[in-house]
């Protein structure tokens, strides 16, 4: 008796390494400490630097909120800039492409939809290189999306 297609696939939850996560932390606790200290040295001065560090803030939450979840209900993509939530009929295919700026070594994971456009996986950015298991670990990110696509039968 063959398994369903849907007991085999696993929901796909792509984010930053836990060790990425808690450098962010500790970096936005030094960001916003210094640029504090320099703001309190000088109170005439002090609107500056607390600009600067809730901008840093606001930067750093956002840089920690990137991820793609790939689940039954669909494909939410959440980049730098905006968030996307997909149904899996909207999604005609996933393709390993150049980075942002066409970076040397940078691949990134675009999704292809069926109206024509094409978005890119930022989180997909940072997770290519040596460390991260290069071309395998890409070919089974992509094999793993193209579970969830719905089958032409």
């Amino acid at each position: 008796m063959a398994a369903d297609d849907a007991d085999m696939r696993e929901p796909i939850d792509f984010r930053h390494p836990a060790l990425t996560r808690i450098y962010f932390v500790c970096f936005a606790f030094f960001w916003v400490g210094s640029l504090v200290a320099i703001g309190m040295k000088s109170p005439s001065d002090a609107l500056a630097p607390l600009l600067m560090a809730a901008l840093g803030v606001a930067f750093l939450l956002r840089i920690w909120s990137i991820r793609f979840v790939a689940d039954e209900s669909g494909l939410l993509v959440r980049n730098f800039f905006r968030t996307w939530r997909l149904r899996w009929d909207e999604v005609e295919d996933f393709r390993l492409g150049r980075g942002m700026m066409d970076m040397p070594f940078m691949r990134v994971v675009h999704v292809l939809l069926r109206n024509g456009e094409v978005l890119t996986l930022d989180i997909t950015a940072a997770h290519w290189l040596f460390a991260f298991g290069g071309r395998a670990r890409q070919e089974q990110v992509l094999k793993r999306l193209r579970e969830w696509l719905p089958r032409d039968d």
